[in-house]
């Protein structure tokens, strides 16, 4: 997927003009990846989050940066006036099985907006412990007919 031949203004251009097409926006923004990779320059991903922003869609904005993030483990974003003006990855480290990830995202034409390629990233997230506690205050609150002692009593028949 190494490109020699990488123009950064085409790319981020592709990337821009792609909106109703998820699965090239993934194509473009991989091969931003690569050239990152390979180059250092982050300047294609800063751009193309700069697009995004342009273009109101904060969705992919967002996503732009959070996946890059994933790649390029402690990445900063550098902004001035609230504005992404670049991102530095001198101390960052990167993630071979996030590449691997966006590679094959890429290769199954996944859609940069669908739920493929949000779900590709998800941390897996520990499942909450039952909060009775906050269950029975809820539901005391959403039904205020109902007496604490009534409640009480209906559950400890259960």
């Amino acid at each position: 997927m190494t490109n020699t031949t990488f123009c950064a203004d085409k790319c981020v251009a592709n990337f821009a003009s792609s909106v109703g097409n998820g699965a090239t926006m993934t194509k473009h923004y991989v091969a931003a990846i690569n050239y990152v990779i390979e180059s250092r320059d982050t300047t294609p991903v800063t751009r193309m989050y700069q697009a995004a922003k342009r273009r109101g869609d904060n969705k992919t904005a967002t996503l732009v940066l959070s996946t890059f993030s994933k790649v390029f483990v402690g990445a900063t974003a550098t902004k001035k006036n609230k504005q992404l003006v670049g991102i530095k990855i001198t101390d960052s480290k990167l993630s071979n099985e996030a590449v691997s990830i966006l590679h094959d995202l890429a290769e199954d034409k996944a859609s940069m907006r669908g739920p493929k390629f949000a779900s590709a990233f998800k941390e897996e997230s520990e499942k909450k412990a039952f909060d009775l506690i906050a269950f029975v205050q809820r539901t005391m609150k959403n039904n205020p007919t109902v007496t604490a002692s009534a409640f009480s009593a209906a559950f400890s028949a259960a």
